[in-house]
């Protein structure tokens, strides 16, 4: 095994951008900026970066946050629960901050083997030091988790639901329209004729005017799927000019009643923070597309629409990833009480 030095950084300033960014290299949601405003918005979650190095090259790394509010899938009694654990224990996750996608960022052959045993070794010495609950390395795909190179003290598990993805392979929204089969192209046809018969009218921006709106409608929203509410979203929306973004807002009657999030990196987008009020027909549809046709204005490689509402976004032709696993570690004291219950 090649002897690779990890050097650990508690800001992601204390780090060159170019080193970073060569690290990174163009993968989404993974560039030095991208961390920047994750910084800024999950400010109450301190980071820590581990950057592996063989002499004077860097070739993988790890950013690691330390968060005591996070938004688990759970019943709500249960998340209560965990809620009041974590505040004292909070959990060390390896994720890109407000991008559901992994902050693992390994090379390949030949080196890749010896970068994760370093980085998960690295991982949990500072999981120990920050005296935390699980070290959870989630958004992996199958593949990952099969890695012979993570060392003992990790556990294979299935944590969500999948989220939904695209390659833009299309010259424009247009061609791609062209090639849509007829049944799913109705869809679009039908979030138009909806959304012009509703008087719904879509507006762009590169900021957030009216936050306190907005968070009406994206809680609303959580409350209807049973979900809990993401601690860092009206941060995220109070920086939201500090990355490449377009914020949509459909207003009925002068009136917000629909919203969503686009948040690019590297050529890759994701649409999060969707709002919508109870009673918007065909609004849902009509933020998709809308979100859809910004990716072909922008030149986006990939477009990601997260978990749920999975027909119509099959309709739209997107397809399930393969990354809701995640490799974890538990503290002693969190695996002695496991094993007390029932």
């Amino acid at each position: 095994m090649k002897k690779l030095k990890v050097k650990v950084h508690k800001s992601i300033q204390e780090i060159d951008p170019k080193v970073w960014n060569r690290v990174a290299a163009a993968r989404g949601f993974q560039s030095h900026r991208w961390y920047t405003f994750g910084e800024r918005v999950m400010e109450d979650s301190p980071p820590t970066y581990l950057v592996a190095w063989d002499g004077d090259t860097p070739v993988a790394s790890a950013a690691l946050f330390k968060i005591k509010n996070e938004p688990l899938p759970l019943p709500e009694i249960a998340r209560q629960f965990m809620s009041s654990i974590l505040k004292r224990r909070p959990l060390l996750v390896c994720r890109s901050p407000l991008a559901d996608t992994s902050a693992l960022l390994l090379p390949g052959e030949p080196m890749r083997d010896d970068s994760l045993a370093a980085l998960a070794q690295a991982a949990q010495d500072e999981f120990k030091k920050q005296r935390c609950s699980f070290l959870v390395f989630d958004f992996l795909l199958t593949e990952q988790l099969k890695y012979p190179s993570w060392p003992a003290g990790y556990e294979r598990i299935t944590i969500s639901e999948p989220g939904t993805y695209m390659p833009i392979i299309w010259e424009s929204f247009d061609s791609y329209l062209e090639k849509t089969n007829d049944k799913d192209l109705q869809l679009y046809k039908q979030s138009l004729k909806q959304a012009k018969e509703n008087g719904l009218v879509l507006s762009k921006q590169k900021t957030v005017s009216d936050i306190d709106t907005a968070m009406h409608l994206i809680n609303d929203v959580s409350v209807w799927h049973g979900s809990a509410h993401n601690p860092w979203t009206r941060k995220m929306l109070e920086n939201f000019s500090l990355v490449d973004g377009t914020w949509l807002e459909i207003h009925k009657d002068e009136k917000l009643v629909g919203c969503c999030a686009v948040l690019r990196d590297n050529k890759f987008q994701i649409a999060t923070a969707l709002g919508l009020e109870d009673d918007v027909p065909g609004g849902y549809s009509f933020l998709l597309y809308s979100a859809l046709q910004d990716a072909f204005e922008h030149k986006v490689r990939l477009v990601r629409f997260g978990t749920g509402s999975y027909d119509v976004k099959r309709q739209m032709g997107f397809h399930l990833e393969d990354t809701n696993h995640a490799m974890i570690s538990m503290a002693s004291t969190m695996s002695r009480a496991m094993k007390r219950l029932p």
